[in-house]
């Protein structure tokens, strides 16, 4: 075929009539169909997508890529512990029914409350059981079981709890790729290789930022260390699992996790860290950010109400529930909106008739339409927990924002808005009303914040290819390079001691040592040489006289 197009090229090229050459233009345009469509089935592939993530945000980028995988001829199967809310064409989803029951009971918590107790969210205990006792669920449910008989080509795994599912890469005996949706978690970036030097890479889970004293170095290494050895023990426990129900062969999870073919990181310099990274990871910031559309006319008109002065919209996102707030943090709330001279947009997932003191200047909504109201002209704040796909919306539609972070990684993305320039960054537990009324009067009225978020919004936008494109890309690659291997670094496999060159440094100092020892020897023996009476230069003994 491509040697019929050559011929068809030539004869245009080189002058044929008018209506001949017509002819051709029409022959050389389906030639060149035909080759497109028998190359896009060539490389159709069939591709499991899977997240363990215990909040549905996590669902949020891998819908994106599939999206674009799908229109690209491939097919997706999605596994995840939220039933689908939508149908997108081309996409299976599994929903394993053990999974979403454990999923739905682990998630029971009052967040807000403990935050604003002081008390951590989630209690450490809770934190470690998750990855073991999910796996648990979700292998032991009969649809994971089928899901296990079938072949795929390629697995893209959720950075975050990918341990499990990567027993189920090794049955199918395919390489795996990692979308890592917690952008500032670095555990599965370091496994693979990269560097994440703990002087200039927070804990996600602190509110440092890459510019540390040394007191935060010192406990953000610790924090680190401390989360490492935790780590250890839980992978101890999933290992057990995997082991009980997919058999003895299966590897050690960090074995796996080394092979990871390539990495799709949620970061970008703009957005989270400038970060030195292997050549097989690609980062996709706001790979599902996208354009503001006209908004429904319910809320068009409750908008265009406000007139000039525009509207405030207020959202905790889809894992801290609005409605489970203690009824102290909802009185302040509404007391702080009846303040303000704006209309407000507000997230609220309880009842309506809950908010009988609510003043006219709220609209309450179950659900809202976020980058479509992000990206409005009228929005003048956005007050939210700090989560991160709410931060790179925010940046993506040059908004100011006001965070209330509660827990995971809030804090984190938090500070980093914040040394940025474009938010304000508020603590539950010494909120105050008359506090949370000036840092939103501050966002709107101070014009360094906006003018900071359209800086990072032009910083952002500034790129040669979307995060879609740029996922898409690197996924395809991997699929025609059979894994794409060659882009792994050896340091996956090294020990800490040895990327940090520690056992080259006791070899020196062994060797040093041992060099010192010699040198000393032959300094002795030169000096008797030079000196034939260096042996008396050592006073003798005196014998004690024996007493007859």
């Amino acid at each position: 075929m491509l040697e019929l197009v050559s011929r068809v090229e030539f004869k245009l090229n080189h002058g044929a009539s008018y209506p001949y050459s017509i002819c051709l233009r029409n022959m050389l345009g389906i030639r060149y169909l035909l080759i497109v469509t028998f190359t896009c089935q060539a490389l159709a592939a069939d591709i499991l997508m899977a997240t363990m993530g215990g909040t549905k945000s996590h669902k949020i980028p891998f819908w994106e890529l599939a999206k674009g995988l799908i229109s690209r001829g491939h097919n997706i199967t999605f596994l995840s512990g939220f039933p689908a809310d939508f149908h997108i064409d081309g996409l299976h989803e599994v929903t394993p029914a053990n999974l979403v029951e454990y999923i739905q009971n682990y998630t029971n918590w009052d967040l807000l409350g403990a935050r604003m107790n002081g008390e951590m969210p989630i209690k450490p205990w809770d934190g470690l059981r998750y990855a073991f006792e999910s796996c648990d669920a979700m292998l032991g449910d009969a649809e994971t079981k089928d899901l296990a008989n079938r072949t795929f080509d390629l697995a893209i795994l959720d950075g975050a709890y990918p341990e499990c599912l990567q027993g189920l890469t090794h049955l199918y005996k395919i390489p795996f790729m990692y979308i890592n949706t917690v952008g500032f978690y670095t555990g599965s970036l370091s496994l693979a290789g990269n560097p994440a030097s703990y002087a200039i890479t927070p804990n996600f889970y602190s509110s440092f930022t890459d510019k540390m004293s040394l007191y935060e170095r010192a406990l953000n290494t610790g924090m680190q260390i401390g989360q490492n050895i935790l780590h250890s023990y839980v992978m101890r426990r999933t290992h057990r699992i995997m082991r009980d129900h997919l058999g003895a062969h299966i590897p050690h999870p960090y074995d796996m996790s080394r092979n990871v073919s390539f990495i799709l990181q949620n970061g970008h310099a703009v957005v989270s860290y400038p970060r030195a990274l292997n050549p097989n990871v690609a980062e996709v910031a706001c790979i599902h950010c996208k354009p503001a559309r006209p908004l429904p006319k319910d809320l068009d008109d409750f908008i265009s109400a406000s007139g000039a002065s525009g509207f405030i919209y207020v959202s905790m996102g889809s894992s801290v529930k609005a409605a489970n707030m203690p009824e102290s943090l909802r009185r302040m709330l509404v007391k702080t909106f009846a303040r303000l001279p704006y209309n407000v947009l507000w997230k609220y997932e309880g009842s309506a008739a809950d908010m009988q003191d609510l003043t006219p200047n709220v609209k309450l909504s179950r659900w809202l339409p976020q980058q479509d109201i992000l990206g409005h002209s009228q929005l003048r704040a956005f007050i939210t927990h700090g989560g991160l796909l709410s931060m790179f919306e925010t940046v993506y539609h040059g908004v100011p924002v006001v965070t209330m972070p509660v827990f995971c990684d809030h804090d984190v993305n938090s500070a980093k808005a914040e040394v940025d320039g474009y938010a304000i960054k508020l603590d539950l537990e010494t909120l105050s009303t008359n506090q949370l009324y000036k840092s939103i009067m501050k966002v709107i009225h101070d014009p360094r914040y906006r003018n900071a978020a359209r800086y990072r919004q032009n910083l952002l936008l500034d790129q040669r290819s979307t995060a879609l494109d740029t996922a898409i890309y690197w996924t395809e690659y991997v699929l025609r390079h059979n894994g794409a291997y060659h882009l792994q670094t050896p340091a996956r496999n090294m020990g800490w001691w040895q990327y940090y060159l520690l056992d080259v440094v006791g070899l020196y100092l062994l060797a040093l040592c041992a060099l010192i020892l010699i040198l000393r020897r032959l300094d002795i023996r030169s000096e008797k040489v030079r000196n034939p009476h260096y042996p008396n230069l050592i006073p003798p003994t005196k014998k004690k006289s024996k007493k007859l």
